[in-house]
């Protein structure tokens, strides 16, 4: 029976609560340190009234989240599987902000598995979401990943 099909959901493993060393090393690593994200006089201005998660870091976080303890890639080897590449992100919408002390949880869901050009090759696909402590999805996008078959 195979598992790795369409519509197979993928539970998140792990939670996990951002506080402010997370916001100030994920900025700093990746150089979003505009404003919104880095001052906070500047941010009492803002409609989130404190600074905010960078939405590219909250697609780190949420992708982190669900690769946590090799869940994909524990999916993936029940069916002979493993992850070659990963290849693309598709149709990112950031629908929420994350703020200070969010704890942020995922879940996946297979979209597609099927063959390449080359015959030792697949395209695995999944949508993902996070989700805030109070249940209001912050991103969504859908990701590609080449994986090829085990010996």
């Amino acid at each position: 029976m195979a598992h790795v099909t369409a519509g197979t959901k993928i539970p998140g493993r792990v939670a996990r609560t951002l506080d402010k060393g997370d916001f100030s090393i994920l900025h700093q690593l990746t150089w979003f340190n505009m404003a919104v994200h880095s001052d906070s006089e500047y941010a009492k201005g803002t409609w989130f009234k404190e600074r905010s998660l960078a939405g590219p870091l909250i697609f780190t976080v949420a992708d982190g989240l669900i690769h946590h303890a090799d869940t994909i890639a524990e999916l993936l080897a029940t069916d002979g599987y493993e992850i070659y590449a990963y290849v693309g992100v598709d149709n990112m919408k950031i629908t929420s902000p994350v703020l200070f002390g969010d704890t942020l949880r995922a879940e996946a869901e297979v979209v597609d598995l099927r063959p390449t050009k080359n015959p030792e090759r697949f395209l695995f696909m999944y949508k993902n979401r996070a989700y805030n402590q109070r249940d209001e999805q912050v991103v969504e996008y859908q990701t590609t990943m080449i994986v090829i078959q085990k010996e």
